[in-house]
C-alpha cells in the first residue's frame, strides 16, 4: 500500500473525463471508484464510502448540486470531503456549492498538478480531523471513567469522616471539630471540581441542537429557582423585554444559570442586590447583557476569567470551583458566538452574550 494511499469515487457522465481523473489518480497511488450518474453514485455509496468524492456539477439525472445536499444529508456520508469539478465561472453557482457543503472545486478543463494539490490537501484535512474525532472520544471516555473513579474515594472519605464523628461522639474538642469540618469541606470541594471540569471537557465535542429560544422565560425562571435557595437575601432582578435567540435551549439554560449564579454570589456583601438584564438586536448578532451591582473585578485581570479554575476572588471570599465561566465561555463558542466581560472593582460586573441572528 503506497502512502497515498485513498479511496476516491469519481462522478460524472463524460466517461472521457472520469478516464482522465482515473489515470492521473491512480499513478499516484489512490484506488478510484467511477460512477458516471447521480443515482450510480449513490447507489455505490449504499456499500461502500469513500475518503473523497469528486463531483461534476452538470449531469442530466441528478444535478451535482442536488447530490451534495443530499450526500451531506446522509449521516453516513456527511463527512467525506466533496470537490466539484465544473465548468461554470459564475460565481453564485460556485457558492451555491459551498453552501451545500463543498470543500473545494476544481475548474474543466483541468491542471494535472492544481487537480492532484486539491486533492491531497483535502485527503490531508480529512485524515486529520479523523484523527482530531478518535482523540476527543478518547478524552470523553477517559474524563468519564476519571470522573467516576475519582469520585469514589471522596464519597468513601466523607464517610469516613462521618464514622469518626459518631465514634467520638460528643467528647470532639473544638480543634477536632474544626478538622473534621475542614476534611469535609475540601473532600467535597474536590469531588465538585472533578465533576465541573468533567462537564467542561463535554463540551468539546457536543453540538448544539438550535431553535429559536425564548431567553427571557429562561432567566425570570432561573432567578426565581436560585432566589428560593437565599430567600433571606434581597435580591431584585430588572429584565426588560428581551429579543428570542437562536440556540440549544439545554445550553442556553446552563450558561444562565452560571451568569446568575455568579451575580447572586458577588453582590453577597450588598444590602440590595441588583440584577439587570437587557437586549438588543443589530444587522448581525443578538446581544444579551447581564449586569450586577456586586463585588465587580479588576479589567486588568479579565482574560483569566474564562479559564478553567482561575477566580479573581479567593476561596475565603466566595466560594466557587471556578469553571463556570469556562463552561459559559465554551458553550458560546459551540454557538458560534462569544462572551464578553466588563467589570470595575466595587460596581459591578457585566457578561455580554453575543448570538449570530
Amino acid at each position: 500500500m503506497t502512502i497515498n494511499y485513498a479511496e476516491i469515487l469519481v462522478v460524472d457522465d463524460m466517461p472521457d473525463h472520469i478516464a482522465y481523473s482515473g489515470t492521473i489518480l491512480r499513478a499516484e497511488g489512490y484506488r478510484v471508484f467511477a460512477a458516471t450518474s447521480g443515482k450510480a453514485a449513490l447507489k455505490f455509496l449504499e456499500k461502500r464510502i469513500p475518503d473523497l468524492i469528486m463531483l461534476d456539477i452538470q449531469m442530466d439525472d441528478i444535478d451535482g448540486l442536488t447530490l451534495c445536499r443530499m450526500l451531506k444529508e446522509d449521516r453516513r456520508i456527511k463527512d467525506v470531503p466533496v470537490i466539484f469539478l465544473t465548468a461554470e465561472t459564475s460565481p453564485e453557482i460556485i457558492q451555491q456549492g459551498f453552501s451545500l457543503g463543498s470543500c473545494d472545486y476544481v475548474k474543466k478543463p483541468f491542471i494535472k498538478e492544481e487537480y492532484l494539490s486539491r486533492v491531497r490537501t483535502h485527503l490531508q484535512i480529512s485524515r486529520q480531523q479523523k484523527e482530531l474525532a478518535d482523540a476527543n472520544n478518547e478524552l470523553n471516555l477517559f474524563c468519564s471513567a476519571v470522573s467516576h473513579d475519582l469520585k469514589a474515594p471522596f464519597n468513601i472519605i466523607n464517610m469516613l469522616i462521618e464514622m469518626l464523628a459518631s465514634e467520638l461522639g460528643d467528647n470532639q474538642s473544638d480543634d477536632v471539630k474544626n478538622i473534621l469540618e475542614m476534611i469535609t469541606s475540601k473532600a467535597t470541594q474536590t469531588k465538585t471540581m472533578i465533576e465541573r471540569l468533567f462537564d467542561f471537557s463535554k463540551m468539546c465535542n457536543i453540538t448544539p441542537r438550535m431553535t429559536m429560544v425564548n431567553i427571557q422565560e429562561i432567566i425570570e425562571t432561573t432567578f426565581k429557582d436560585l432566589h428560593d435557595l437565599c430567600p433571606e437575601r434581597n435580591v431584585i432582578l430588572k429584565c426588560e423585554t428581551l429579543p428570542e435567540i437562536k440556540g440549544d435551549p439545554v445550553l442556553i439554560q446552563i450558561i444562565i444559570k452560571n451568569l446568575l449564579q455568579n451575580a447572586i454570589k458577588y453582590s453577597a456583601k450588598k444590602k440590595e442586590a441588583v440584577i439587570t438584564v437587557t437586549g438588543h438586536v443589530t444587522q448581525n448578532n443578538r446581544i444579551i447583557k447581564i449586569k450586577d451591582n456586586g463585588d465587580g473585578f479588576d479589567m486588568a485581570y479579565a482574560n483569566k476569567l474564562f479559564q478553567v479554575f482561575q477566580r479573581l476572588h479567593s476561596e475565603e471570599e466566595f466560594e466557587g470551583s471556578g469553571v463556570g465561566l469556562a463552561l459559559v465561555s465554551r458553550i458560546m463558542k459551540r454557538h458560534n458566538g462569544e462572551v464578553k466581560a466588563y467589570g470595575e472593582v466595587g460596581k459591578g460586573a457585566e457578561f455580554s452574550l453575543v448570538f449570530i441572528n
